[in-house]
């Protein structure tokens, strides 16, 4: 899996791309923990694969966390039918899942209720 970083009128865009590994786990926890857990952020998964179990358990955890612990936001695009399962399957049911980047970054103006 890779990271591609580019930040959009105050919004950190996060697009993913490849396979999820067991390898890539741990630096992508680190990286969205240390430095993406004060942002807007808006991760696309629209190029990322789903292949089975492993790997999966500490994605999924690592974004449980950033949607916990992020004070700023965290929203989700390009998520693909296997993952939306895998999401309502966990913790991370409650997620703000958007069509497109421009209608999740976009969200971020709306004002709160």
């Amino acid at each position: 899996m890779q990271a591609n970083f580019a930040k959009r009128g105050g919004v950190v865009v996060v697009e993913l791309t490849g396979r999820l590994s067991f390898e890539n786990s741990e630096p992508f926890r680190r990286t969205c923990l240390e430095r993406l857990v004060r942002e807007k952020v808006v991760f696309d998964l629209s190029h990322l694969n789903f292949v089975g179990s492993l790997g999966l358990k500490d994605f999924v955890e690592t974004l449980d966390v950033m949607a916990r612990q992020s004070g700023a936001g965290v929203k989700f695009c390009g998520v693909s039918s296997e993952f939306r399962r895998l999401f309502e399957a966990t913790s991370l049911r409650g997620l703000e899942i958007f069509d497109s980047t421009e209608k999740a970054i976009q969200s971020f103006a709306r004002p709160t209720p």
